[in-house]
């Protein structure tokens, strides 16, 4: 009974460690990136807190790159900051969009749930 108890802690123990060894961690990185770009209607909260964590940098270098402009007085081609602006600025919303994802509802569904 005792040698069952202990062969079930190490399976635990390895099936945790299991997503350390190359293979697995490529596997977990592919759905790292699919629940960035694509979303998850079915995330949970904390998934949805850290991609909205993750939006963050991508938006404050936006906010950045179009106060520059600003501060230099339009001068020496800063406008060209405002074009750069657009590519963080769409990274963090389309992140912040996911985020912000639900489930779909079908017709005929409680609408009180």
């Amino acid at each position: 009974m005792k040698d069952e108890r202990l062969e079930h802690i190490r399976e635990d123990v390895e099936a945790r460690q299991r997503a350390t060894v190359w293979p697995d961690t490529v596997r977990n990185g592919g759905s790292i990136d699919a629940f960035l770009w694509k979303g998850d209607p079915n995330a949970k909260p904390i998934q949805r807190a850290g991609l909205v964590v993750c939006a963050f940098p991508f938006l404050f270098m936006a906010a950045f790159a179009v106060a520059t402009p600003f501060v230099k007085n339009f001068k020496d081609g800063s406008i060209i900051a405002f074009f750069v602006a657009v590519v963080p600025l769409l990274i963090s919303a389309r992140l912040i969009r996911n985020a912000f994802l639900r489930p779909l509802r079908h017709r005929g569904e409680n609408q009180s749930d």
